[in-house]
């Protein structure tokens, strides 16, 4: 359990948070500042900020647990696809988000496709989210509650309250700063847990030579890592970390140019590619430094999974030095925060402009839209406190990883395809995108009940009929001369080879 002196580096802590919120909110007075940083975003800000946003304590929680019995097979699943998806966005989607000068990612689909359909991916994108934002939340429930002792439901209610107070005080800016905050503190701490675990274990040779071979393989098929397994997530990575997930396209979106986008990319995915080593290494020498929560035959755990990298760091922190563990405790809190605020923030942000503002029937002032930013962000972060709850309340073990792999990534690609695709392919046309998100959501819904423990087959399924129906419509169908000239205005402004007044400026800027 935690100590007094736990408690007074939290309290710190947490005022520190206060205390960047506050000068975060004297940014965020325009719907602009609150949802987009202005467009003034720091590129080594967006990397950091992109990185931090892209892992929280469902990596810490669900990745971890699944990799004490998994193996170094969890790294292939989760670093080598973020690196993947990041070398590939530097090319493809990050500079072509600062250069639309939008203020949410669904904001250009209506130049590209038409208002029905960018009303359709908001309300659709935003159902998806409440799923991995309760994950999110109830993950940083089980931290809390392994370090505390306290009542995961308290837990969850007080934490969605403290987040949703934060990103309504400080908008987009307010997560960045923390999210710069808390990888120092967090990567200070993982190392500290790592260089311990390593010494403990005799080293990294010593430690695969200890535990079962196969989970010295960089796939475990016996874990369910599969090749076909892995070649399906990627996919879903790839759309999801170049801007599926609207909160990590924010980061792109936030930034003055597309000079700055890729540099954020690039560092971002190498950041990801490294940085889950020093995560998992605890976890997979869990079964030799904490023994007694495994299986001594097997080395299959005894346990929740998902408390395997907190039971490891407290059997190292708690004796090293006073109030680390509070400290561990924070920077995980924080994490997630910053993961849930980006996300709150960038579907309230898609619910005021492109679902509220676009379909009302007079002109809003900015008084207006502010109020509708503030309400719409309280409304959203209750109801992802509300799927937290009821996670909590959901059999079985190890449920953050799967939920996350199997639900969430599940159900990702229908909305990501119109979205990802329209950005580089101008030929499909609203019927081909509303085509995608049907046809989609119905595979998945015949495909999952039948395989549920196949994530190749119902999440590749959706996959694969979505973008027969989006790619086939967009070779058949045509558009009118109107919007056709519409669509290459657009595209002549994603290839850079138009550009919004002061953008030529802004690029020249950041060179």
């Amino acid at each position: 359990m935690l100590t007094n002196l736990d408690f007074v580096v939290i309290a710190v802590y947490g005022a520190l948070m206060a205390g960047l919120a506050l000068v975060a909110r004297k940014r965020a007075s325009s719907v602009d500042e609150y949802f987009a940083a202005g467009h003034r975003l720091p590129w080594w800000m967006a990397a950091i900020s992109h990185h931090v946003s892209g892992y929280s304590a469902v990596v810490f929680v669900g990745f971890a647990g699944k990799a004490a019995t998994s193996g170094l097979s969890i790294w292939t699943l989760f670093a080598v696809p973020c690196f993947i998806a990041m070398m590939i966005g530097c090319v493809v989607w990050a500079p072509r988000w600062p250069r639309l000068k939008v203020l949410t990612p669904v904001q250009y689909l209506e130049a590209r496709y038409g208002n029905s359909v960018r009303f359709l991916v908001a309300l659709s994108g935003i159902g998806v989210k409440f799923i991995d934002l309760g994950i999110k939340l109830f993950a940083i429930a089980i931290v809390v509650q392994v370090c505390t002792g306290w009542d995961q439901m308290t837990i969850i209610v007080v934490s969605g309250l403290i987040t949703v107070a934060y990103v309504l005080i400080g908008g987009l800016w307010a997560t960045v700063l923390t999210d710069l905050v808390q990888f120092v503190v967090q990567f200070v701490l993982s190392s500290i847990v790592v260089t311990a675990v390593l010494g403990a274990v005799g080293g990294w040779g010593a430690m695969w030579d200890q535990l079962p071979p196969e989970r010295a393989n960089f796939l475990n098929p016996a874990a369910g890592i599969s090749l076909d397994f892995w070649l399906v997530y990627l996919v879903v990575v790839i759309f999801s970390y170049n801007g599926a997930t609207w909160g990590l396209a924010q980061r792109f979106i936030a930034v003055g140019g597309a000079r700055d986008a890729q540099k954020a990319a690039l560092l971002s995915g190498f950041l990801f590619l490294l940085y889950p080593l020093v995560i998992f290494i605890p976890a997979w020498a869990a079964p030799l430094v904490v023994p007694e929560f495994f299986d001594a035959v097997t080395l299959e755990s005894l346990i929740d999974p998902d408390q395997t990298y907190v039971l490891v760091a407290k059997h190292f922190l708690a004796d090293l030095a006073p109030g680390l563990m509070g400290l561990l405790v924070c920077s995980m809190f924080a994490a997630t925060m910053s993961m849930i605020d980006s996300d709150i923030n960038s579907l309230a942000a898609v619910f005021t402009k492109d679902v509220y503002a676009r379909n009302a029937r007079a002109d809003l002032s900015e008084k207006v839209l502010n109020i509708v930013a503030k309400v719409s962000t309280v409304v959203i972060g209750m109801a992802v406190v509300a799927t937290a709850m009821a996670m909590s309340q959901a059999s079985g073990t190890g449920k953050v990883f799967s939920i996350t792999v199997k639900i969430f990534a599940g159900i990702l690609p229908p909305v990501a395809i119109p979205l990802m695709f329209g950005m580089i392919w101008r030929r499909p046309t609203a019927r081909g995108a509303i085509l995608a998100l049907a046809g989609g959501f119905a595979t998945f819904a015949v495909l999952w009940p039948m395989y549920p423990d196949n994530f190749a087959i119902y999440c590749g399924g959706e996959m694969v009929v979505a973008c027969l129906l989006y790619f086939g419509e967009g070779f058949l169908s045509s558009r009118s001369a109107e919007k056709e000239k519409e669509v290459e205005e657009l595209f002549l402004r994603l290839t850079g080879q138009a550009v919004i007044v002061g953008e030529e400026e802004e690029e020249a800027a950041s060179t």
